[in-house]
């Protein structure tokens, strides 16, 4: 006795769905961290030009996943290098989420 299995497996297809389930996790991600960054950021704002600016995106570099965070005002750098970095925010943010986004995206590919 023979017994066949339809097998409507499509590798194509689990890797489109893959590669989107990993671009929505990504974009959740930065989303999340450039709230965390906008409400945490240490400095008094005075147009609150700096804070608005910060913007955490999700992206592809070939295949890789690439999240990242910035402030995006001609003195941002300066905010987070200036002053013994007492109003740093981009780089102890990343610092902060980077295990947990990790995990969850081990969770995610399992």
């Amino acid at each position: 006795m023979a017994i066949k299995v339809n097998n409507n497996f499509d590798p194509v297809k689990a890797g489109a769905k893959i590669k989107a389930a990993i671009g929505l996790y990504g974009t959740v991600a930065g989303n999340a961290m450039e709230g965390d960054a906008k409400i945490k950021a240490p400095w008094t704002d005075r147009t609150g030009n700096a804070r608005n600016s910060i913007q955490g995106k999700f992206g592809w570099k070939g295949n890789q996943a690439v999240i990242t965070l910035s402030g995006n005002m001609n003195y941002s750098v300066y905010l987070e290098l200036a002053n013994e970095k007492k109003y740093a925010i981009l780089k102890p943010t990343v610092d902060k989420w980077t295990p947990n986004i990790i995990s969850g995206y081990q969770r995610l590919v399992r």
